[in-house]
């Protein structure tokens, strides 16, 4: 699918006397003894509004200050979460693949300037400049697997060899010259796991289990086999059409050595401390696999900074499931934090209780407001054409559930301002010199929307008409190519418009590619979600911006030119 849920007039009157505020000086600080209050009140909002669902593990020098279990390992029995509960990890299988690799390595088994051909014979002659080293590091240019049209729907679905993975990819050019930038690549991962079985004999889920799960007692660790009977497997859950369900089947084999492995928060502090504290790899190798040339990923992990510290740090996310594991090397500290729904802000969390450890997290002031304003903010108001929020009291507080989606709880700045920290979203409302409100203006991801209230009654009629039936039409190649381009959604967030084979296409960051069909020159619609694409076109036919239809929500997009291009920052996501 395409696209990311994003989800100005004040009003004239500021009702004093009716806010009562605890100044930030009347705060007590977060101390080692009070921080698991602390963070238990961090993670609250996430848990009231449904959003995680799983475990998490802050630790200091290996030792744990909070260590929780929240929510339902299976709905259908109503079985909860324990700190024993094993997750798929997805992409934390990255860093064993890595450092797989670099044991190989300091046993002179393999060199990380070979080229990946040695260990793979059959792959196409156009990787033949590829090495060990670009994979790792996300810099060979061979287009990642994932990404492709019919993952979801057909390919994750199918238990395939790694030469069957290999074989999905072949005959698709590289993206660049290799070494020359980055691209997140799953598929790179997958030949890294195929060179690791060429130069050891061994199967890639034994060697990690030889070499590292063994030696190092990480006995809660394992390759996944879904077809096997684990003990404790939580299932995985998606939220979608105002309903908790399963997430799709995924094969265990689809995932392989790029994200094939399930886990404990336990023991992935474990491996995080053997790891980064010399038991694993030699000093050199741990340079090595730390120095991200400038990137942003070294090999096998995320190296950046994160509250003015540096931080070693990677993500996960397979069917129903994200991870995140955050270490700071400077100050000892450890955050994991493990989900088994899709729908969980697993580094956002992970990153706030680092904050709240290191002292830098700035918690909003702590506000009560009287029930007979919050009374007055109840309602439905109308944030796109087809998308609606319905605001709730519930003690004390406001809930806020957009159509489709679970409710999310939002805590009082002010009289009139309400944050949640859940979904990192900001709701204002407008309201006439009496105090009631005319609507409400929704702010996410740098972006305002004004919303209008209307009867609850014109909600349910809007939402009751049908969709419109749309029809494809041809449209000449060369008008299709007028389109092509990259398209600001907005932070951290493009929408790439390709075309290929005659045929256009449509990638948002960190989303597979879709293909788009032709209503008319401007208009465009996918066939495997209800999103539309509209296109505003120059004198000449060529696109200058586009509005994206995405959960009854239209978000508009500038197209970045070039020397725009090379100053966005590219987000940083876990790709499944």
């Amino acid at each position: 699918m395409i696209g990311d849920r994003f989800a100005s007039r004040l009003g004239a009157i500021v009702m004093l006397g009716l806010a009562l505020v605890l100044p930030a000086a009347a705060r007590p600080r977060v101390t080692e003894a009070t921080y698991a209050t602390a963070a238990e009140g961090l993670i609250e909002p996430y848990l009231q509004s449904g959003l995680f669902s799983g475990t998490i593990l802050v630790a200091k020098d290996g030792k744990p200050v909070f260590r929780r279990a929240y929510g339902l390992a299976n709905r259908e029995w109503n079985a909860a979460n324990t700190l024993d509960t094993h997750f798929r990890i997805g992409s934390l299988t990255k860093p064993f693949t890595a450092a797989a690799i670099l044991k190989l390595v300091e046993a002179g088994k393999l060199k990380l300037d070979d080229r990946i051909r040695q260990f793979v014979p059959s792959a196409p002659a156009s990787w033949d400049h590829v090495t060990l080293r670009h994979l790792l590091s996300h810099t060979s240019g061979i287009i990642n697997y994932t990404a492709l049209p019919d993952y979801y729907a057909k390919i994750s679905r199918l238990e395939r060899s790694p030469q069957e993975i290999i074989a999905l990819v072949e005959n698709e050019p590289l993206l660049f010259e290799p070494g020359t930038r980055m691209e997140y690549s799953n598929t790179g991962y997958v030949l890294l796991g195929m060179a690791i079985e060429a130069a050891t004999g061994q199967p890639y889920a034994q060697y990690i289990r030889d070499t590292f799960l063994t030696p190092l007692a990480l006995t809660e660790t394992g390759y996944d086999d879904v077809s096997l009977v684990l003990p404790r497997r939580a299932s995985g859950y998606r939220f979608g059409q105002a309903h908790w369900r399963n997430a799709p089947a995924m094969a265990s084999s689809i995932a392989y050595a790029a994200g094939g492995l399930y886990s404990t928060a336990d023991d992935l502090l474990a491996w995080s401390r053997a790891l980064f504290g010399g038991k694993v790899l030699s000093a050199a190798s741990l340079a090595e696999m730390t120095d991200d040339g400038g990137r942003g990923y070294g090999l096998g992990w995320y190296v950046g900074k994160a509250h003015e510290r540096r931080v070693w740090s990677h993500g996960g996310a397979v069917s129903g499931f994200l991870s995140m594991i955050d270490h700071y090397p400077d100050d000892g500290l450890d955050v994991i934090v493990l989900a088994n729904n899709e729908n969980a802000p697993a580094q956002k969390i992970a990153r706030e209780l680092s904050a709240l450890w290191l002292g830098v997290l700035d918690p909003p002031d702590s506000i009560v407001l009287e029930d007979v304003i919050l009374d007055r903010y109840a309602g439905t108001y109308r944030l796109g054409p087809r998308f609606f929020l319905t605001i709730t009291r519930e003690h004390g507080r406001l809930l806020s559930k957009g159509t489709g989606e679970p409710a999310v709880l939002f805590l009082p700045e002010s009289d009139r301002t309400f944050v949640s920290p859940a979904i990192d979203a900001r709701i204002t409302l407008d309201t006439e010199p009496d105090g009631r409100p005319n609507g409400l203006i929704f702010h996410q991801a740098g972006r305002d929307r004004i919303a209008p209230r209307i009867a609850p009654e014109e909600a349910d009629r809007i939402l009751a008409q049908p969709r419109p039936l749309r029809h494809e039409v041809a449209v000449d190649r060369a008008r299709l190519r007028r389109l092509t381009g990259r398209y600001d959604l907005g932070p951290n967030a493009v929408l790439t418009v390709s075309f290929e084979n005659g045929r256009l296409y449509a990638q948002a960051t960190g989303q597979p590619r879709s293909e788009v069909f032709a209503e008319n020159e401007r208009e465009f619609f996918l066939k495997t979600v209800d999103a539309q694409l509209s296109f505003e076109l120059d004198g000449g036919g060529r696109a200058t911006g586009l509005v994206l239809h995405r959960n009854g929500l239209d978000t508009p997009a500038h197209r970045i030119e070039p020397d725009q291009a090379s100053t966005k920052k590219p987000a940083r996501t876990q790709t499944r």
